[in-house]
């Protein structure tokens, strides 16, 4: 026990000595950042099956806050509706940076408090809809108590949006690790940064932890960053967890994954990443990985990759009758009540330049690196612009069933129920389309637009 004791205490103290992430509170002024786990929109459609009521009743914790990142963006987005955030951070120091934030803001829905998470599930606080925690339960020494204590204060029906760093894509972190291990003992916090600096100034050209970061551009942005440094490469206490880890670490709480997630607006986090259809070129390959199980086929993608070095993913209370896979990559359709709608809107010509480009492959792209490629034409932009938020899955069948598909001559309801189907697939891949009551949450992204351009 005093062990566990004294680790925590470092890790108190390098929160305090290092606020992370780093953050200028300055800098609201200029730029909203909107972390993707906790897009309302997401959160909604992954976990409350596009049936919550976001209002003034909604209520959200931020479990490590850290600096303020998720506690910004949640705010922000319950601001109007009425909603309020509970931001939960033992460090001071990063709460001081957290508060600048939001009062820069005019942020007025927010509670500090300041306490670990086992102390403040032990105060048995209301429950909370949504609960994020990002980051932290790795560096915890327990990781399944912390998880068990956020789940004691999680809404029957509430959800958890969870970041954890992953096994098999942080390998060159964790070999840094073993390599300067011998080394730490007898220094200080300051004394390990000293040295770390210097070993990542001179790195080899072929360090696996350049090649995990990119190239040099990631090692100088590392050495303009002290927190993220400390946080990386310096930490006390940290686990990683495979795709299999993550389902058991789950249960371990008596609670299912979801869906996995993106974490950063870039990179191998999304969760077309987990999706055998996206990797594998092979037709007989891919064929054996579909008949296996959701989270078998998750965890090739992992090590297929080799490039995810965090999963992040809902998570729900599980129930008797639930399964045990997560949702796929969105090739269900959504319930015959819910509304389709384009989470990612398109640009103000996407429709024109569909027609234009009649007859055409065209390729559709979000600006961030995600694409499909099409065949443009009339019929197309007519099909996709009735995915307008306000016709549910029943009356959008419907139209292309009378409106747009009359033409065929076979079952038109099967027909333009697989139509409808082949769509949702293509575009709720990237989280293009997402799906909600008709009059219920369905707040766009505000970092992407969808645009056409000829192959």
């Amino acid at each position: 026990m005093k062990v566990k004791v004294a680790m925590s205490q470092k890790v108190r103290e390098l929160y305090e000595q290092y606020p992370y992430p780093l953050r200028d509170p300055q800098q609201e002024k200029d730029r909203l950042l909107m972390p993707p786990m906790d897009s309302l929109s997401r959160i909604n459609h992954y976990g409350f099956a596009g049936r919550k009521v976001i209002d003034n009743n909604f209520r959200a914790l931020v479990a490590g806050g850290g600096t303020g990142d998720a506690m910004i963006w949640l705010a922000e987005q319950l601001r109007d509706a009425g909603g309020t955030v509970t931001y939960l951070e033992p460090s001071l120091a990063s709460t001081k940076v957290a508060r600048a934030r939001a009062e820069a803001r005019g942020l007025e829905n927010v509670t500090y408090v300041n306490a670990t998470i086992s102390d403040f599930a032990a105060s048995k606080p209301d429950g909370f809809d949504y609960i994020n925690c990002a980051g932290v339960l790795h560096h915890l020494e327990d990781p399944e108590e912390g998880l068990r204590d956020l789940t004691m204060v999680l809404k029957p029906d509430g959800v958890m949006g969870v970041m954890v760093y992953g096994e098999h894509g942080r390998l060159a972190v964790t070999e840094w690790r073993k390599m300067v291990a011998p080394l730490l003992p007898e220094k200080d916090l300051g004394a390990q940064l000293s040295m770390t600096r210097a070993l990542l100034a001179d790195l080899p050209e072929d360090n696996m932890l350049l090649k995990m970061g990119g190239g040099p551009g990631f090692i100088k942005g590392l050495l303009e960053n002290d927190p993220e440094i400390v946080d990386l490469l310096l930490h006390p206490v940290e686990c990683a967890y495979d795709v299999h880890g993550v389902y058991d670490f789950a249960a371990s709480a008596g609670l299912k994954v979801a869906a996995f997630t993106g974490f950063f607006g870039f990179g191998g986090t999304g969760k077309a990443h987990y999706a055998i259809e996206n990797l594998v070129r092979d037709q007989r390959t891919l064929r054996e990985l579909a008949t296996k199980p959701l989270r078998d086929q998750q965890a090739f993608c992992e090590r297929f990759s080799g490039a995810m070095p965090l999963h992040a993913f809902y998570l729900t209370k599980a129930k008797a009758e639930d399964a045990d896979d997560a949702q796929g990559a969105g090739g269900v359709l959504p319930d015959a009540d819910l509304a389709p709608y384009f989470f990612v809107r398109p640009n103000e010509t996407f429709f024109d330049d569909l027609i234009a480009l009649s007859g055409q492959p065209v390729l559709i792209e979000d600006g961030s690196g995600n694409a499909i490629d099409l065949t443009g034409g009339p019929d197309l932009a007519k099909l996709l612009s009735v995915f307008d938020g306000t016709r549910t899955v029943e009356q959008l069948i419907a139209v292309l069933r009378d409106e747009i598909l009359d033409r065929q001559p076979i079952d038109m309801n099967q027909i333009a129920a697989n139509t409808l189907g082949a769509v949702w697939a293509l575009f709720n891949k990237f989280d293009w389309m997402l799906a909600a009551l008709p009059n219920g949450w369905q707040q766009a992204d505000q970092q992407r637009t969808l645009s056409v351009r000829k192959l």
